[in-house]
Order: structure tokens, then C-alpha cells, then sequence
């Protein structure tokens, strides 16, 4: 070779290297376009309501969520923005202090947009009361002794869907993601309260099969409703179902963990750590089967890869690439005006662009912050 092609290779590199924007530019064109593109879909009432789904037409649910994903990610500050998303949600708790319950017929996810409105609300001294407020109504959705729920039941330490009216020892809905919000709302409105934290841990792991059957670190969905649990299950000798663990919902129980008080040393983060480390794919959330006739292997796309940017941004998970990945796999779904919508993702309502692209906002938003 001679003095000329040494001198030339070298070069060559550092040329193609100049002319490429790396990993973080290339995630913050992402972000910036989707966040441009939210803001320009709020309403002229200050909410975001969905045109896709009617349950969320209301704005009660979405813009709560929407909101903190801004606020939270957002390279360009839109205070009067904000401001009229904060008085909507301010204008929406009900006497009992939750956020999803002011329509007359339809209940927009009460203790999923009240966690969200509590960590919006918690932000401002401005809105500490009405922070509190939604923190006392969180609290007494706890299902604990004063609910008539006891250790021995399996929703006990968790949070649900926020029905109105259930009887003493009735649950409803009772899910992993509720609970992961509810606690991480809590925790940043200043909720200190140790037993609250250590019953939720109790629910966190039977859903982590602690001490069970089928251990092995991950996490399952919900504990009473079994087809909820998109990973499937195998009966045990006595008939008992063995659910399977997922990406998803491994993420969600991490995350609620940290948000519990759970040290990352400790072996219930250690052991979740594992199987995501043994689960590495960021295409496809691992543990659910694919074909299946729900479609949930697909449904998900978009939250999946928000859950793992979440837990990696949360323990400073080394870069093997995984940052340049979630950049590719979302270049390849965004659409013209900066959103992002998922055509199969009906069940998990991926398939409205103002969920998708929140979704994506925050996954954004975790590489880049």
C-alpha cells in the first residue's frame, strides 16, 4: 500500500464520520417533530382528545399522559400551552379528587389519568392542592385492609382501574401497569408513607412469581384476569395457571419496584435485570407468542420500546447499542408531519397517533435527557 492510500483511508473515514449525524441528533429530530406535532393537535379547550377511540374522546385520560410526556421531553417550552392543558386537567377532578369521572357514562381510566395528573400537578406549588387532593383519592384506592382487601388476596398491595362503587373486598380491573403509575405519581408528589410502598411490594411479587412456580425474574400482568396476560400460561400439576413473563410487563414490575423503594442491589431489580438482559430484542416484546389471535405481539410496538428506554435510562444501562437501535426502528415508522401511529395497534390503542407518538416521545426523551 502506498504512502498515498494510507494517508487517504483515514481520511475517507473521518469524511463519511463528519457527514453522518450521530445517534442523539438523529433522536432529537425524531423528538422535536413529535413533540411539535402534539402540540399541534391540543384542543382549543387545552386537551387532547383522541379521534380514534371514543372511551378517550373526552381528553380526561390522554392529556394528563400527553402532557407530562411534553413537559417531561419537549426541547422548546410552550407555557401558555401547558398552562391551558393544566387548567383542563385542574377543571376535570371530581369532589373525590380524581381525574377520568366527569363524564356521565364513560370512565376514562380514573387512576391512570389521576396518576398522570398528579405528577403533572405535583411540579408547580401553584397546583399543590390540587396535587394533594389527587394523592388522598389515590390513596384510598389502595387495595388494602381499608378496603377490605387482605394479604392473603391477590390483588392486595395494588392499584386497579378505578370503577366507582366497588363493594369492601371487590377489586374490578387489577393490573401491573396501574400500579407502576399510581406509585411512581405518588413518589414524586412526596408520599413517604413506608407502608404503602411495602404493600405494593407484596402485590409486585406475586407478579414476579416470588417464592412460586415458574420463577424466573420477569414479571406477568394481572393476577385475576387471566387472559390479560398476553404471555399466556401452563397449568401447574394442580391446575394452577404458570404465567409466562414479558418484556412489557418485566419493565412495567422494574419500574414499579424502583418506584416502591426497591434498591437497584436488591435481587427482585437484579433478578428482572436478568431476564431482560436474556430478553434483549427491541423489534419484538419477548414472552408473547407471536400469531396470535389477539394480536398483542404487534399491538405493542410502540410501548414496548418506551418501557425499555424507561428502564434503561433508570439504571444507566450501558450502550451496546441499544440507543441507536430504538433511533432506527422509529425512523422507520415515522410519518411525514412527525407523529407515529401503529396500524395493528387497536388493542393497545397504538393505533390513535396522539398515543403512539407520546409513546415514542418518551422513549425519545429518555435517550436524549
Amino acid at each position: 500500500m502506498t504512502r498515498k492510500n494510507l494517508f487517504l483511508i483515514p481520511l475517507c473515514l473521518l469524511v463519511a464520520s463528519c457527514g453522518q449525524p450521530s445517534v442523539r441528533e438523529r433522536a432529537e429530530g425524531l423528538l422535536a417533530g413529535a413533540s411539535a406535532y402534539l402540540w399541534a393537535q391540543q384542543a382549543g379547550d387545552g386537551g387532547w382528545h383522541s379521534e380514534t377511540h371514543g372511551i378517550v374522546r373526552g381528553g380526561q385520560a390522554w392529556t394528563p399522559f400527553i402532557l407530562h410526556a411534553l413537559l417531561t421531553t419537549s426541547p422548546a417550552a410552550r407555557d401558555s400551552d401547558a398552562a391551558r392543558a393544566v387548567a383542563f386537567i385542574r377543571a376535570h377532578i371530581d369532589s373525590a379528587g380524581a381525574v377520568g369521572r366527569l363524564h356521565p357514562i364513560v370512565l376514562e381510566y380514573p387512576n391512570y389519568a389521576s396518576a398522570f395528573a398528579l405528577r403533572v400537578l405535583a411540579r408547580d406549588d401553584a397546583t399543590a392542592g390540587d396535587a394533594g387532593r389527587i394523592a388522598r383519592y389515590l390513596l384510598g384506592q389502595h387495595f388494602t385492609e381499608p378496603r377490605g382487601i387482605f394479604p392473603e388476596h391477590p390483588a392486595y398491595g395494588a392499584w386497579g382501574f378505578g370503577e366507582v362503587g366497588l363493594p369492601s373486598g371487590g377489586v374490578g380491573h387489577v393490573d401491573l401497569s396501574h400500579t407502576r403509575r399510581v406509585l411512581q405519581a405518588l413518589r414524586e408528589a412526596g408520599v413517604t408513607d413506608s407502608l404503602v410502598y411495602a404493600r405494593a411490594a407484596t402485590f409486585l411479587g406475586r407478579l414476579q412469581k416470588r417464592d412460586a412456580a415458574g420463577y424466573d425474574g420477569g414479571f406477568h400482568y394481572a393476577p385475576l384476569a387471566v387472559f390479560a396476560n398476553k404471555g399466556g400460561f401452563e397449568p401447574d400439576a394442580g391446575g394452577v395457571p404458570i404465567y409466562a413473563s414479558y418484556a412489557t410487563t418485566t419493565c412495567d414490575g422494574l419500574l414499579a419496584l424502583l418506584a416502591a423503594g426497591v434498591p437497584p442491589s436488591d435481587a427482585r431489580v437484579r433478578d428482572a435485570v436478568a431476564w431482560l438482559r436474556d430478553h434483549p430484542r427491541l423489534d419484538y416484546p419477548e414472552g408473547i407468542p407471536a400469531g396470535q389471535a389477539a394480536g398483542w405481539d404487534e399491538a405493542i410496538f410502540f410501548y414496548h420500546l418506551m418501557v425499555r428506554a424507561e428502564v434503561y435510562r433508570a439504571l444507566d444501562w450501558p450502550d451496546t447499542g441499544w440507543r441507536g437501535e430504538i433511533v432506527s426502528l422509529l425512523e422507520t415508522r415515522v410519518r411525514p408531519d412527525g407523529s407515529f401511529a401503529n396500524p395493528a395497534g387497536a388493542p393497545n390503542k397504538e393505533d390513535d397517533p396522539l398515543l403512539a407518538t407520546a409513546f415514542a416521545l418518551v422513549a425519545l426523551g429518555a435517550l436524549v435527557h
